[in-house]
């Protein structure tokens, strides 16, 4: 699951265009693209939360702009 938040200082016409509020900034459920994308228009963070088989959370990894956002470690969970 790739997760996005919003900065702090973010205009609330752009967090109500993203379905967001002032409380809660964070978009999630988004892909990796989509995520950059607002890291360029807005700033902000984004992550991905990497999910075992199990449902666990095993790993949670930032998404950047520059480079692969992949560690290529999903063989954790087989």
């Amino acid at each position: 699951m790739n997760y996005y938040r919003f900065p702090d200082e973010a205009a609330l016409e752009v967090l109500k265009t993203h379905g967001c509020t002032p409380d809660d900034n964070v978009l999630g459920g988004i892909s990796v693209t989509d995520a950059k994308k607002l890291l360029k228009q807005h700033g902000g963070s984004a992550w991905t939360e990497h999910i075992d088989r199990d449902g666990g959370c095993f790993e949670v990894t930032e998404i950047r702009l520059n480079g692969n956002n992949s560690r290529f470690k999903y063989n954790h969970h087989l």
